[in-house]
């Protein structure tokens, strides 16, 4: 009887040890391993199927696939690897800088935005404010953390006369923050732009909405760590999304599309005409991007005005945003009207075929 009180006190022992620890052995480093590392918390974490949804989302997420993945790890510059890459982004946050290539190649992952061996919860790395290219101080909560990737390599105030661009130039492809926060567009004189109140009317902004309520929507392809607003089913065209978000607010009562008073329908009419100037005036090519040599190879080509160059910075930036004016409708349809009307003042007037000197000598270099 004594030798089974011992051990059931043993046993007892072990049970409380095990949950101060948390887990069956003690984390106390950021793991190497991805993989191994990554499955291994579902031993300890898998039954009310917390991190198990976060993973399940995550996996049909543009992060986790295509050119995001494939660009990990890429050294040479920060261009990449500061975003592509886990240890680039921990690198940039601790140094505000990087150091590729790095000794493991590993995309980011669920430890790149939480480091939960290190602060015992899941929260955000980091959630400081964060300036933008042109110096503008983008500071809404979680969203913070997003912007310090999500935003424009380019800042509108270094646009001068005489600039090369080429077929990379411009924002890349994440100027969502700044379009966001209605700023680093290329402004015209005499023109009055506006903004809309996105920013502030979602908590975290970004992740207000591209999270969603977990309890609004099912499966993994939407909301949550997919962060994809709207997926259609190949198999059956139906189409999931997160329009509730917005019909559950006092600005879109009730609507059942994005596409709120036709506000995407104007902005994507909008960048179809400014596409088209930009394309005759051999600015664009027929992709939309910044013309030079065929490609490949990637050549520049000499913008003189550098009023063009603004048109064609607030052509990519819209572009590649990718909301088609949901993120910030009335400071995209301000960047696009002006650009428009600028670049429609050097048409070339009827029964002449050419376009100003300034225009003839950008084309010349492709």
């Amino acid at each position: 009887m004594k030798f089974i009180f011992l051990l059931m006190g043993a046993a007892l022992l072990t049970a409380l040890l095990l949950f101060s620890l948390g887990c069956d052995r003690e984390v106390t480093f950021e793991p190497s391993d991805d993989q191994a590392s990554l499955n291994s918390c579902f031993t300890c974490h898998g039954e009310d199927g917390l991190l198990l949804a976060a993973k399940g989302e995550w996996e049909n997420s543009v992060h986790a696939s295509g050119s995001n993945v494939d660009y990990t790890n890429r050294g040479g510059g920060d261009d990449c690897t500061r975003c592509h890459d886990h240890q680039g982004f921990l690198d940039y946050l601790a140094t505000g800088t990087v150091n590729p290539p790095y000794d493991q190649v590993s995309s980011i992952h669920c430890f790149t935005c939480h480091s939960p061996h290190d602060r015992g919860n899941l929260s955000l790395r980091t959630e400081a404010a964060y300036t933008l290219e042109n110096d503008y101080v983008f500071n809404h909560g979680g969203a913070n953390l997003c912007v310090t990737c999500h935003h424009s390599r380019l800042s509108a105030d270094d646009i001068e006369d005489s600039m090369e661009v080429y077929v990379y130039w411009g924002p890349h492809h994440g100027p969502q923050g700044d379009l966001l926060a209605g700023t680093n567009g290329y402004e015209f004189n005499d023109y009055e732009y506006e903004t809309s109140p996105h920013a502030y009317a979602v908590e975290d902004g970004c992740v207000g909405c591209h999270m969603g309520n977990v309890q609004a929507h099912d499966g993994y392809e939407v909301g949550g760590h997919s962060f994809n607003m709207e997926f259609v089913n190949e198999h059956t065209g139906d189409t999931s999304n997160l329009v509730s978000i917005c019909a559950d607010s006092a600005c879109h009562p009730s609507t059942k599309s994005y596409d709120v008073d036709g506000k995407q329908t104007e902005i994507a009419g909008l960048m179809e005409e400014l596409e088209v100037l930009l394309y005759d005036a051999g600015i664009v090519d027929s992709l939309g991007r910044p013309n030079g040599l065929p490609y490949p190879p990637v050549g520049p080509q000499l913008i003189e005005d550098k009023n063009i160059t603004g048109a064609l910075l607030n052509f990519l930036l819209v572009k590649e945003d990718r909301s088609m004016g949901v993120h910030n409708y009335k400071y995209m349809e301000g960047l696009l009207e002006s650009s428009i009307e600028y670049m429609e003042s050097l048409v070339p007037p009827p029964g002449s075929s050419s376009y100003p000197i300034t225009l003839l000598r950008s084309r010349a270099a492709h």
